[in-house]
C-alpha cells in the first residue's frame, strides 16, 4: 500500500515499517558513529604521549601532535611580575620526538624521547578579566589566547601558559571556566583534570 505524506511517497510493509525512513535513520546513525570514532581517536592520540619526558617529572607534557610532544620545563619557571591581578611568567618549553625513531615506541608509557628544540615563552595574565596572553617576540607584544580557540592559534602555548600559572600559584587559570555543549548536553572545560594531575 502506498501513502502520500509531505509530498513523499512512502512504502509500508505489512508490519507498518516505513522502508525509506528506516534507511535514512540508519544512515544518520552511521554518520554520527563515524564522527564519534574520529573524535575519540583524536583524543586518544594526545593521551598517548608520555606524561613526563623520559620519566623526568621536571618535564611536564603540555601538548602533542603528529609524533612531536611538548613539555614545560618546571625548573625554568620565572615569575617576572607579581602585581595582582596582573602577572607575567616565563617558562621554557622543549619539543621531543622518539629517541629510537620509532614513533609507536615513543607513545608507550614512559617511552624514550629526544629533545629536538627549546623555546622560552612569556605569558601575561589578568586574573580579574581571566585573560591570558603570550608574548609574540620578547618585547611585550602580547597576543590574546582564547580559551575556546582553535588548536592552530592556541596549541602548545595555551596549555604551557596554564601549566606555568598552576606551577607558580597552585591555581587553575582557564581551567575553572566551562561551556555548555548543546550537542552532548554537558559542560566542558578548556583543560581536563589530567593536565593538573601531572603538575
Amino acid at each position: 500500500m502506498q501513502v502520500l505524506c509531505d509530498k513523499k511517497i512512502m512504502i509500508f510493509l505489512g508490519s507498518g515499517v516505513l522502508v525509506q525512513e528506516v534507511a535514512i535513520m540508519v544512515k544518520r546513525i552511521g554518520v554520527v558513529l563515524l564522527g564519534l570514532v574520529a573524535w575519540m581517536m583524536a583524543s586518544v592520540a594526545f593521551a598517548n604521549y608520555p606524561e613526563y619526558l623520559n620519566g623526568d617529572r621536571n618535564f611536564i607534557l603540555c601538548d602533542g601532535h603528529m609524533g612531536t610532544a611538548w613539555y614545560v620545563d618546571r625548573s625554568s619557571l620565572d615569575v617576572q611580575e607579581y602585581a595582582p591581578p596582573q602577572y607575567i611568567i616565563a617558562v621554557k618549553v622543549v619539543s621531543a620526538r622518539s629517541a629510537t625513531g620509532d614513533e609507536e615506541a615513543f607513545y608507550e608509557h614512559d617511552g624514550a624521547g629526544t629533545i629536538t628544540g627549546t623555546e622560552t615563552y612569556r605569558f601575561f595574565y589578568n586574573w580579574d578579566r581571566r585573560e591570558m596572553y603570550v608574548d609574540r617576540d620578547g618585547t611585550s607584544n602580547w597576543r590574546y589566547l582564547d580559551p575556546w580557540g582553535a588548536w592552530a592559534s592556541t596549541g602548545i602555548v595555551m596549555p604551557a601558559g596554564e601549566i606555568a600559572f598552576a606551577l607558580a600559584y597552585h591555581l587553575k587559570f582557564y581551567g575553572t571556566q566551562s561551556r555548555y555543549s548543546e550537542y552532548s548536553g554537558t559542560y566542558y572545560h578548556p583543560f581536563t583534570d589530567a593536565l593538573y594531575r601531572r603538575i
